[in-house]
């Protein structure tokens, strides 16, 4: 009942829109299928979305979209900003990469025997990973070269880092420091090595932790894989839920630091690094397949689907359940400050506890008769003779007692009326209570002008005073108690 009652009072606290959030599709957009989702770092209220074959943009937060380019004969596959100019973005296709800015480009031309798969912008020059090795060309010159330690393996995924470029790859993990210096970190049969019973491992993404960048996550189509020493020991996570799902996307956000999400061919999941366990969060997503996650700087979450694009708030609610936590968190619990009050006031369901419980044991004791009188005495003759004055002492019980006691009218009348007053009080607690954080964040966040923040600062002694009528004073001490720790 109590937890039901604080949740009931903090949805009061929150702003209405910042419920938890469903999945919506976002409209707009023309194809079903989405295979990316980009936000510009520079302007965040631009994206792209890429489908098969299209490739649609947004300068309003994701609310219009309009469609910028189609490649024909050619499918969409990765998208990415340039990390140092706002206004352009890479699109790397299965047979080109264009650069699109105020007008598009192509860069590079796949060789007919390979499909380009990844793309990426890491130092000042521009790799494209194919099925069929890896190119490198400086971004100014465009002069294109192949590398030739990677010259027969497919690179699927690349993820830029302060000290290298990790590739993921069908040999396995490598590190890209310059064409000189490329270290395998992960070796991974190839398909063809592999027995026709046995079924490979393929890497689909790599990523690089968010806080701390020596720990690497690897995505396969057999589950992840993780390594916390910049790649040179790797283990699979068994994860509860997860353990061999096909993963499409990894990604980290600054708001959770122990979680991991996962675009996977199942659905999209939040993974607990502590616990290693995951739950999939899936109300209002329609597609099984996700291919691609972004987050946005308001707390939204974009998933680029099978069945479209989709934008969710989770992190918005975890925004303001921080605010409602640092609110309570300099606070005496609402659970403590009840207590204190029904003590204080004497009407604890203990009191009436205690009077039933002595009710039941007051049909033991005896009705006690003390007396002071003359004795007489009598005999068979009749005659009678009055003695000196004695001490008279008697006991008496009364079974009926031990069925029922008539003061029960007197406890049930009573415990109804104590019940109504804790009642009231409680009530009373709780309105004021909240009342109390619900001011006490407009003045913390709020920038009023002198005579509102004057206003607000009075109501909120007033409602501290409240409080402490009720608890004799327990809520500010506890208070000062709370913020000395």
């Amino acid at each position: 009942m109590k937890k039901l009652l604080l949740f009931s009072c903090l949805f009061l606290i929150l702003p209405f829109n910042s419920a938890f959030c469903l999945f919506n599709r976002v409209s707009g957009i023309e194809d079903s299928l989405i295979k990316r989702i980009v936000i510009s770092s520079f302007l965040p209220t631009r994206m792209y979305a890429a489908s098969k074959n299209s490739l649609y943009s947004s300068d309003a937060s994701g609310k219009q979209f309009i469609k910028t380019a189609v490649f024909k004969d050619e499918e969409i596959q990765h998208i990415f900003f340039d990390p140092s100019l706002a206004n352009t973005l890479f699109c790397a296709t299965t047979r080109h990469l264009y650069k699109i800015a105020d007008k598009q480009e192509s860069l590079f031309a796949c060789p007919e025997e390979a499909i380009i798969m990844t793309a990426q912008n890491y130092k000042g020059e521009i790799f494209i990973g194919t099925t069929s090795g890896l190119y490198v060309a400086n971004e100014e010159l465009l002069k294109w070269e192949k590398i030739k330690i990677l010259s027969d393996t497919a690179v699927y995924y690349m993820a830029p880092a302060k000290d290298c470029l990790y590739l993921a790859t069908g040999k396995g993990v490598y590190c890209f420091k310059n064409r000189d210096n490329i270290e395998r970190l992960l070796v991974i049969r190839e398909k063809e090595q592999i027995n026709e019973e046995e079924s490979g491992i393929v890497p689909r993404v790599i990523a690089v932790d968010v806080f701390n960048s020596g720990r690497l996550w690897l995505g396969t189509n057999k589950g992840i894989f993780a390594s916390s020493d910049s790649g040179k020991n790797w283990k699979k996570l068994y994860i509860e839920g997860i353990n061999s799902l096909s993963i499409n996307y990894l990604m980290q956000a600054q708001e959770e630091e122990g979680a991991l999400f996962a675009a996977t061919a199942k659905g999209f999941f939040k993974i607990n690094l502590e616990a290693m366990s995951s739950k999939q969060i899936f109300e209002g997503i329609e597609a099984s397949e996700i291919f691609w996650i972004a987050f946005n700087e308001e707390g939204e979450i974009y998933l680029a689907t099978e069945l479209g694009l989709f934008k969710g708030g989770y992190f918005t609610q975890l925004s303001y359940n921080k605010d409602v936590e640092a609110l309570i968190s300099g606070e005496p619990p609402i659970e403590e400050i009840q207590e204190a009050s029904i003590r204080y006031n004497e009407v604890h369901p203990d009191k009436i506890r205690k009077w039933r419980n002595q009710l039941k044991a007051r049909a033991l004791f005896p009705t006690i008769n003390w007396s002071y009188d003359k004795t007489i005495y009598g005999s068979s003759s009749g005659t009678f003779a009055v003695g000196p004055r004695d001490w008279g002492l008697s006991f008496g019980w009364d079974l009926g007692d031990f069925v029922w006691n008539s003061y029960e009218d007197d406890v049930d009348t009573r415990s109804r009326l104590n019940t109504q007053l804790r009642l009231d009080i409680l009530d009373e607690i709780n309105r004021v209570y909240f009342e109390r954080l619900r001011i006490k964040r407009e003045v913390l966040a709020a920038s009023p002008n002198q005579e509102e923040l004057f206003q607000k600062q009075l109501r909120l002694k007033e409602l501290t005073a409240i409080l402490d009528g009720y608890t004799g004073g327990y809520f500010s001490h506890r208070a000062e108690e709370l913020d000395e720790d």
